[in-house]
């Protein structure tokens, strides 16, 4: 504790700055080193790109099919992206890169104005070490993104509570708001679902309605809608049949369907997603909860910002747990909860290290990271046809740094130093960890076709025409700078029934703006129609569909130009 006291004032200037030197180099180092990861990665980018040729910011569009699954507000920041850095990977990612460095910005000052000074700090690098908070700021998807958002919106609420100034208190009150408000623009219901379950939930249980009275909430909703509201109706006008879709079919069916979409895994599936992705953190997680509920218990009214920070973790995390369609990203929300309680939790035994639940806690971290050194090499072994050949050597170096980790641990368990070296040792860890794997992910990465696009796009003239064959690969449009035409059966009667990128670009087939584009989507007959024109012609298919292929080209040339893993690139000229 002294030591953060020997720093001159103001404390959170310096704290801020330092921060964001430090997340700016180890967030940003290589993130442009690794093609996209589909097909999240490629489906997004390609419509902000498509969003800049076609000068429409109402409509989003995939491959000139209206694609409304999402709101508009990622669209809107990739497509800045694009417009002054270029279409490259380091560009897609600048949004998802800056808003994890927010979201550890916001949890900095939330443990500064909730606690003190070192659970600011602590907590604010937890967050930024954690590997799947890591992992989503450099995978160019919104998950990232409304998860910072939604925290944010109830971090600024809890500030704003604490704060005695009635300037500073509104402000964070708007703050709150507006963060609201673009998780609403970036992914519905949820931006505002969340914020108002999690504070009322809050109000009712501590009995703070005076709370209310000192908040400026007519404002504050009007500075809501103000963000929410033009897009929707701007989007409803040019789009008829968008309501019905996005809130119903999108929302509401999703999180209560049992049938319809990918990813139907068991209640408990977030429990490991967790301990996993919150590593080494987790170690301490269970004591950090059981800590701030026995407080609770004991003394709530003097506990109700831990009483918040549960309900958060809680409510988010239960919310999600309920739907059988469930994704690995859609948990991300409780992180800087976990992070707070964690911090304000290691805060407490800074100088107490001798005490059992920091040291059970170093022990499982320990005993994580020995079975870690452990096993990789073994897994490598084990099922070396399963990863990918250029990743394999990596896992020996995760290995080597899990057990220097390790031992570095016992040294300090064993000469009994301070906490903040042992906290130290895992953050640096960490550091040294992801680092590592943002450097490996180009060898992790067999699904990409980019070496296909790039040598495609050096021969392409502008009369030739790209069609994917029961595929569409959606790095590729991206890649090419254009649309692709795309062969499948769109009149299959089970296409609502699968949750794929068929039924995405179906559900938008039938959108009033798309109807001009259905050119992109054709079916097998007019394939094999426009294939025996003069008309040079690319086609992309995987290896299952290559004998298909020939069997139907039958005496019809085609001529291999390359290939990419189980991606084929065939032309009907030489």
């Amino acid at each position: 504790m002294q030591f953060y006291h020997r720093i001159h004032y103001p404390h959170w200037l310096t704290d801020f700055t330092l921060l964001t030197l430090a997340l700016s180099v180890f967030y940003f180092i290589w993130s442009g080193s690794y093609p996209l990861f589909v097909p999240d990665e490629g489906r997004y980018s390609e419509v902000a790109r498509e969003m800049l040729v076609m000068h429409d910011y109402i409509t989003p569009r995939l491959n000139g099919i209206v694609f409304l699954d999402k709101p508009i507000l990622y669209y809107w920041l990739q497509a800045i992206a694009m417009k002054l850095f270029g279409i490259n990977e380091w560009a897609l990612r600048f949004w998802p890169i800056l808003f994890g460095i927010i979201g550890c910005w916001i949890t900095y000052f939330t443990g500064y104005i909730l606690f003190n000074r070192r659970t600011a700090i602590v907590s604010a690098l937890i967050l930024a070490t954690s590997p799947l908070y890591f992992g989503a700021a450099h995978y160019a998807n919104l998950d990232l993104e409304v998860a910072v958002l939604i925290s944010s919106s109830l971090s600024c609420f809890i500030m704003a509570t604490r704060l005695t100034k009635p300037r500073q208190r509104q402000v964070c009150f708007f703050l709150s708001c507006i963060f609201a408000g673009l998780a609403v623009l970036t992914k519905g219901l949820i931006g505002l679902v969340f914020p108002i379950t999690i504070i009322g939930s809050w109000i009712v249980l501590s009995g703070q309605w005076r709370i209310l009275k000192n908040l400026p909430l007519i404002r504050g909703i009007l500075l809501f809608t103000t963000i929410t509201l033009p897009w929707y109706l701007l989007a409803q006008q040019a789009n008829p049949e968008f309501f019905h879709f996005f809130f119903v079919t999108q929302q509401v069916t999703r999180f209560l369907s049992a049938a319809d979409f990918n990813n139907k895994t068991a209640f408990w599936f977030y429990f490991p997603i967790v301990f996993a992705g919150f590593l080494p953190w987790s170690a301490f997680v269970i004591q950090a909860i059981v800590n701030s509920v026995t407080k609770l218990c004991k003394t709530p009214r003097a506990h109700l910002v831990e009483l918040f920070l549960l309900l958060w973790l809680c409510i988010i995390f239960t919310f999600f747990s309920i739907p059988h369609s469930k994704t690995v990203g859609y948990i991300l929300p409780i992180f800087p909860a976990l992070a707070l309680l964690t911090g304000h939790f290691l805060d407490q035994y800074w100088d107490n290290v001798s005490c059992k639940r920091i040291r059970y806690g170093i022990g499982l971290a320990m005993g994580l990271l020995l079975c870690s050194a452990i096993l990789l090499p073994i897994l490598s072994q084990v099922y070396a046809s399963l990863i990918p050949p250029g990743f394999k050597h990596y896992l020996y170096e995760f290995a080597g740094i899990a057990l220097a980790t390790c031992l570095s641990l016992y040294i300090t368990q064993r000469y009994n130093a301070t906490l903040i070296a042992k906290f130290t040792c895992l953050t640096i860890s960490s550091i040294l960890l992801l680092s590592l794997l943002t450097f490996s992910a180009a060898s992790l990465n067999d699904n990409t076709v980019k070496p296909l696009a790039l040598k495609l796009k050096l021969i392409l003239q502008p009369n030739d025409e790209i069609i994917t064959y029961y595929k569409y690969y959606q790095d590729l449009p991206l890649y090419l700078e254009k649309r692709i035409v795309i062969t499948a059966d769109w009149k299959a009667s089970d296409i609502a029934n699968n949750d794929n990128w068929v039924r995405e670009l179906w559900y938008g087939m039938y959108f009033r703006n798309s109807l001009a584009s259905t050119k992109w989507l054709i079916n097998e007959d007019e394939f094999w129609q426009r294939w025996n024109q003069k008309k040079r012609i690319f086609v992309l298919l995987n290896k299952n569909y290559l004998e298909d292929f020939q069997r139907k080209a039958q005496q019809n040339r085609y001529y291999l130009i390359d290939t990419r893993g189980n991606v084929m690139l065939f032309s009907n000229q030489s």
